[in-house]
């Protein structure tokens, strides 16, 4: 079904017309749902062929999921993606409507990433945004109402701005994201939780959010739908006392400057968020990659190509893809090729601790050198896994690691028993992944 309407002509002379929607049209979507309540309303006994078949329509309709992110374990970029799929599923949306206690310029500029595109760029955007003790940056509110068809207000800001400190008579603390259409039925998909719009927030911090899409209606999801009014008119109440930014963005800059220590919004400056945004022009990773390597608890690699280094001897040495590094507490800055990073104290599994080296090698990866394999009570290395896991720093606060050469099963069971897990594929197509 299409959105166009094609006139032809009948073998009796007259002229039809012929209306053809696509279903996921917000018009054929409002038709529906009216057809289907008033169906229901005139035979409440109605049923579907089978419940199994029910189930999945309902399911279609409407989705609720909640999203727990935390850097610690691995779980990073959670509430970013969880707000860009109900964006998706909320289809061709028209109107968005955000709010959140703080912004930082760094977490609008995710979120236009994470959104751009047509629906995002064409929306008529509704900004909410609090002063309160002066965390929200200046140049998040200006970027927010440089935005295509944007509008920021300020909940509580001429309250706010009359205080010395920036500190509110009742903090604003609310955190929404709400995709809609202009007609009935209004919302499409709603996101509410901890996250404000800042970087931490959208990827880093620990934060949980709860997800609720429509992607059509039927009697069960329009119930819903009727639940979730309460925050849509809770958004309309608030934006109607909210204060134009335009009237009040300078002097919040002037008060804000004028603090004895000017605020900063804490969870930027943490040292996982400051990764996630780190530079590639300077560095060799960033995102989520290095914020999961640093919180790792243990990190494997199929040593299926492992460096003969030794002639005929066993080899020693490990190629690993660049920014491995930070798993072994070295920094992801760039450095020149051939460069020694440092060193680790690094143990078979049950043996003493060795001084071995991390460097960057000519190849572009890194390179890390493996206790001597005879040595330690092994064999080879070549066609095993290797596991290695962070111990306790030693007296010198170096990193001390040990090594277990395992294979593909024992691996797979460490995955099970982990509280999270990601895997990863090089390039060469050797498989490694982290354990938390």
């Amino acid at each position: 079904m299409y959105r166009n309407a094609d006139l032809f002509q009948s073998d009796d002379g007259v002229v039809a017309a012929v209306a053809r929607y696509e279903l996921s049209a917000r018009v054929f979507m409002a038709a529906r749902a009216q057809y289907q309540s008033e169906a229901y309303t005139a035979d409440p006994s109605h049923q579907a062929p089978s419940r199994r078949r029910a189930a999945e329509f309902e399911d279609s309709c409407y989705q609720v999921a909640v999203h727990a992110q935390d850097s610690t374990v691995g779980r990073v970029g959670v509430v970013l993606e969880a707000i860009a799929h109900a964006a998706d599923r909320a289809g061709d949306y028209e109107c968005i409507d955000i709010a959140v206690a703080y912004a930082s310029a760094e977490g609008v500029r995710l979120l236009e990433e994470a959104l751009a595109g047509p629906s995002w760029t064409e929306a008529r955007k509704r900004f909410l945004v609090s002063l309160d003790f002066g965390f929200t940056q200046p140049k998040a509110l200006a970027r927010l109402s440089e935005l295509s068809n944007a509008e920021v207000r300020i909940p509580n800001g001429r309250e706010v701005l009359e205080s010395a400190d920036l500190r509110p008579q009742t903090a604003f603390h609310a955190k929404v994201y709400s995709f809609g259409v202009e007609q009935y039925p209004h919302l499409r998909a709603l996101v509410v939780g901890s996250a404000n719009l800042t970087a931490s927030a959208l990827t880093t911090g620990a934060e949980v959010v709860t997800t609720q899409t429509w992607k059509s209606y039927s009697i069960a999801a329009l119930n819903d739908l009727k639940r979730a009014q309460s925050v849509l008119d809770w958004f309309k109440d608030t934006w109607e006392n909210g204060e134009a930014l335009a009237g009040v963005l300078d002097e919040y800059r002037q008060k804000r400057r004028a603090l004895p220590r000017p605020p900063r919004i804490r969870e930027e400056r943490t040292k996982a968020t400051r990764r996630y945004l780190a530079s590639l022009e300077h560095h060799e990773i960033s995102g989520d990659l290095s914020v999961q390597l640093a919180a790792a608890k243990e990190l494997w690699i199929d040593a299926s190509s492992v460096i003969r280094n030794r002639g005929a001897l066993p080899g020693s040495q490990l190629n690993t893809p660049r920014g491995t590094r930070v798993f072994f507490g070295f920094a992801s800055e760039k450095v020149p090729r051939d460069t020694t990073l440092g060193s680790i104290d690094l143990r078979i599994v049950g043996r003493t601790y060795h001084d071995r080296t991390i460097r960057f090698s000519n190849n572009g990866m890194d390179i890390i050198n493996l206790p001597i394999p005879e040595q330690n009570g092994v064999e080879t290395y070549q066609g095993t896994y290797l596991l290695f896991a962070r111990d306790s720093p030693g007296g010198d606060h170096r990193g001390r690691y040990t090594l277990t050469v395992t294979d593909a099963a024992e691996v797979d069971e460490r995955k099970a028993s982990a509280v999270n897990s990601v895997d990863l594929v090089m390039s060469s197509g050797r498989k490694y992944g982290l354990l938390f």
